[in-house]
């Protein structure tokens, strides 16, 4: 320990990992990990908060009078720990309470750093205005100035930031360090890069450029990860960890990419029709998932149609079906032990609804989802509307009568 390790930040560090080793968090952990590998019926619920952002949820739940520390790593020590608790004092799903602190070292990036090209914006010059992404690439030619990011860490900010928890707890909570200038949507990056406007006729105009753009993104993403995971930087869980709560590490795969959970995702193809998807997108989100043990598809769009399609991703294990989805037709088409990630409508149920519309929609969801592997889902969650809570609490506790009764 530290010669003077901060009171307040140790209370709770202990406070957290007393509740961490409960016979109620190792149900959780179980209940997680034997969904994710087709050991139990039971459906998990998850409200899944964003714990340690500093956003308007939390600030509409814990006031600034409550924070001892109020800048550095003391505050945000703090903020993480005070979330984790509330959350797991006020919020009856089965979401584990992992008091695990996870800090990036990801260094300051150029503006063309990582693809070659520079990644300008368009603003206001007001506070808190909008902004427009600006493409980069806006001529065939412009292809060739392209070329693969390389993966760096800031290991003299790890060491500093890793000083600063150690002299504030000592050792009292697990700490994890992430750096990940990419993602894992290569789609996205063409967005970035092209701006979907272009994207939409360079399918017609210009299709062998378009899958050139792909392919190029690809390569460099895969080289990308590949040289992150060399660095120790693919930290088994915190890959994905607020859509798989909690999985089983395959032992000596704790930093590898094949002991983690993979966020494969094309968001922003939304407007592609199926079979556009499947040639512009699907063949290099395949490249992308082989990388990874297990592989989540987020998606918040309607991904109705294209599941026949997502299907066939290496390592496929769980589907996001977002509430412009549909439950049913998907849990048809995906294969049985890819757990369906079901999500109740945020909106409705922060803004609108009282129990009996939460109610309603769950017993939809759950009928929808039949004999398939899935969860229930509150994610998205960005405001509370001033309520304190109640409405995530509810929601959380609805959705577990709504798993129990489904499953008899």
């Amino acid at each position: 320990m530290p010669s003077r390790p901060d009171p307040v930040l140790t209370d709770l560090a202990a406070e957290a990992m007393t509740l961490w080793a409960s016979p109620e968090q190792e149900r959780r952990r179980r209940l997680w990990a034997d969904h994710f590998n087709g050991r139990t019926r039971e459906v998990p619920v998850s409200c899944a908060m964003f714990q340690g952002w500093q956003d308007l949820v939390w600030q509409q739940i814990l006031p600034e009078d409550v924070f001892v520390h109020k800048t550095g790593m003391a505050r945000l020590i703090e903020t993480h720990l005070r979330h984790t608790l509330w959350r797991a004092r006020n919020i009856p799903d089965d979401t584990p309470a992992d008091p695990t602190l996870k800090l990036s070292c990801l260094p300051a990036l150029a503006a063309d750093e990582l693809w070659g090209v520079p990644l300008a914006y368009e603003s206001p010059e007001v506070a808190g205005g909008a902004y427009k992404p600006v493409p980069p690439l806006q001529e065939d030619t412009d292809l060739s100035r392209l070329r693969w990011p390389e993966f760096r860490s800031d290991e003299a900010s790890r060491q500093q930031q890793e000083a600063q928890v150690r002299e504030l707890v000592g050792d009292a909570l697990p700490v994890v360090f992430q750096c990940n200038a990419l993602h894992n949507g290569p789609f996205e990056w063409a967005v970035r890069l092209r701006g979907m406007d272009n994207l939409l006729l360079d399918c017609y105009d210009r299709p062998e450029w378009l899958h050139a753009l792909m392919d190029h993104l690809t390569e460099g993403m895969v080289r990308y990860h590949r040289a992150r995971e060399a660095a120790g930087y693919a930290v088994g869980l915190a890959e994905c960890q607020l859509h798989s709560p909690w999985d089983d590490l395959p032992p000596g795969q704790e930093r590898l990419l094949s002991g983690a959970w993979g966020y494969l995702h094309a968001q922003s193809a939304a407007s592609y029709g199926p079979d556009t998807y499947a040639e512009f997108v699907h063949p290099y989100n395949v490249r992308i998932a082989e990388l990874w043990g297990k592989v989540y598809y987020h998606g918040c769009e309607d991904l109705t149609r294209k599941a026949a399609i997502i299907r066939d991703l290496p390592h496929l294990r769980q589907f996001h079906v977002s509430p412009w989805s549909q439950v049913a037709p998907i849990a048809a088409a995906l294969p049985a032990h890819v757990v369906l990630e079901v999500h109740s409508h945020p909106t409705n149920v922060l803004f609108l609804w009282g129990e009996a519309e939460m109610r309603e929609e769950l017993v939809r969801l759950t009928d929808g989802a039949g004999d398939h592997l899935f969860n229930l889902k509150l994610c998205d969650i960005q405001t509370i509307n001033a309520d304190g809570g109640r409405a995530l609490i509810a929601w959380s506790r609805l959705a577990k009568e709504a798993a129990a009764a489904c499953r008899g």
